[in-house]
């Protein structure tokens, strides 16, 4: 579906106004929001870091604005036949099904009516996507779980760990912070992983290149010298093509994980 619209930007105010008069969105900073005459029909959202917190039918107080800790204010102004409340009633429901919350600061609408849940839903539809295009996340958004970071000690560096993992095997020990040493004998994986499509990607890529600069090093399927990587995934892309968490491949001789030798908590 393509949505076509004009608009205009300044250091304040942004206005998307939709083709052949079918809507407007105008984004505004606090200042500019505090400026802005309300509009007839119109929707006010109160977002916080582009997600919308709030939504009424009529401009906010600055009280209940600072409160929030709203950062921007976007006014939904619909086409005529489109009744604000119809509007709301039709956001609130695309919310929930998204798995967002968003508190209304008014009568809580009803049901969209039947006989206008197309035009209703046809407009929502469009505004909800024209904001998820120019980056205001429409749904509930998955904070991704913080990276596990590791640091190198002087007892992990006398502790030989070992690799046994898609045909590849190896022993290696982390004897300083930027050098992990994969020692001569390693067995390389030598099936070239692909994507669906059958076409190679970049980590395979990436492991060819690997393995090219240490081919001196090489024989067959077999490492014939000590190796020095820079980190455990470098490891893991020379050895086996990457693809899983090479924290958790390399093992002492009892099967403890470089991971809990070295996990920050």
């Amino acid at each position: 579906m393509t949505i076509h619209f004009t608009g205009s930007i300044d250091e304040d105010k942004t206005v998307i106004q939709l083709e052949e008069n079918q809507g407007q969105l105008t984004l505004l900073k606090p200042a500019a929001a505090a400026r802005e005459q309300p509009a007839r029909t119109s929707i006010y959202l109160y977002l916080k870091e582009r997600q919308p917190q709030l939504a009424a039918l009529a401009p906010l107080n600055s009280k209940t604005i600072n409160e929030n800790k709203v950062d921007q204010t976007l006014i939904v102004t619909p086409p005529w036949e489109i009744e604000g409340e119809t509007l709301l009633a039709a956001m609130l429901a695309a919310w929930a099904e998204n798995g967002l919350k968003v508190a209304t600061i008014t009568e809580t609408p009803g049901k969209v009516p039947a006989n206008q849940q197309n035009v209703v839903n046809d407009f929502q539809g469009n505004v909800f996507q024209l904001l998820e295009n120019f980056g205001y996340p429409m749904g509930k958004v998955k904070k991704k779980p913080a990276k596990a970071q590791h640091r190198w000690n002087k007892q992990v560096s006398e502790i030989p760990f070992y690799i046994n993992y898609s045909d590849a095997t190896g022993e290696a020990i982390w004897q300083k912070r930027n050098e992990l040493l994969l020692k001569k004998g390693a067995k390389l994986k030598m099936e070239v992983p692909l994507n669906k499509d059958g076409s190679v990607g970049y980590s395979a890529r990436f492991t060819e290149k690997l393995r090219d600069d240490y081919a001196d090093k090489i024989n067959g399927d077999t490492t014939t010298e000590d190796i020095i990587f820079k980190s455990v995934n470098e490891l893991g892309i020379f050895l086996y093509y990457a693809g899983t968490n090479g924290w958790l491949v390399l093992k002492d001789q009892n099967g403890k994980t470089i991971d809990e030798y070295t996990v920050v908590k």
